[in-house]
């Protein structure tokens, strides 16, 4: 699945999908600390993770709106 799709989908989502989606990105943080313990921050700039994250984020501000 390519980046564009992944926002198209959430764009276009039902409401299960988005709290679905919601619950994966509260999932995620929760687990951060667990998975990333690198001192240099990488995930920080790495275009997937940026991607991924804003794309979670635009579900939850959907769900809200």
């Amino acid at each position: 699945m390519e980046l564009e799709d992944l926002n198209k989908y959430v764009e276009n989502a039902s409401k299960e999908e988005l709290e679905a989606l919601g619950f994966l990105g509260q999932w995620l943080m929760g687990l951060k600390p667990k998975y990333c313990t690198c001192s240099c921050k990488c995930d920080l700039d790495c275009e997937i993770v940026k991607a991924l994250g804003g794309a979670l984020q635009n579900a939850g501000q959907k769900l809200q709106g």
